[in-house]
């Protein structure tokens, strides 16, 4: 374990204890619970982080494994993507797809704008997969959204790149 984070609880802990005795000395209750709650966040983050190191996340980016560097979250569905038989594992694409309009969308019992109806990334065969998307499943204020996609062991990512 690292002195630094060691030194900085123990700072803590010792003006979280003078806060709150001098705020349950002058009787201001209110201002007791806020200097409790906070500090003692505080320190169970701490603790999770600095103490038990196989529990809780190793850096911020761990916080939220499901959203990628973009932003966008990641939905695992059903859909069609077009793939040729030489698409290598580990190989990326740049793929785009149509977004849904309401006709379309009502024929195929989805939601007008649903983005992963169809996915093309070649002039391969249509197959429908589950596929790792990282972007809105939604965007009826588009017409196509442009993904960049990774054929894995089993089965497809793609992530969203741009729409218009």
């Amino acid at each position: 374990m690292r002195p630094l984070p060691i030194i900085l609880m123990i700072l803590a802990c010792v003006v979280w204890i003078i806060a709150a005795g001098w705020l349950s000395f002058t009787g201001k209750k209110e201002r007791l619970v806020k200097a409790i709650f906070w500090p003692g966040l505080l320190l169970s983050t701490l603790f999770i982080r600095d103490f038990a190191d196989d529990v809780g996340p190793l850096s911020w980016a761990d916080v939220a494994d499901w959203i990628s560097p973009e932003g966008y979250a990641h939905h695992s569905v059903d859909a069609s993507i077009s793939v040729q038989q030489n698409w290598l594992v580990g190989e990326t694409k740049e793929c785009n797809s149509v977004v849904l309009d309401s006709s379309l969308a009502q024929q195929l019992g989805k939601e007008p704008g649903y983005v992963a109806e169809w996915i093309k990334c070649d002039d391969g065969p249509k197959h429908t997969i589950t596929v790792n998307l990282y972007g809105r499943l939604n965007q009826p204020e588009h017409r196509i959204a442009y993904w960049r996609c990774t054929r894995e062991a089993e089965g497809f990512t793609c992530r969203q790149t741009g729409a218009e």
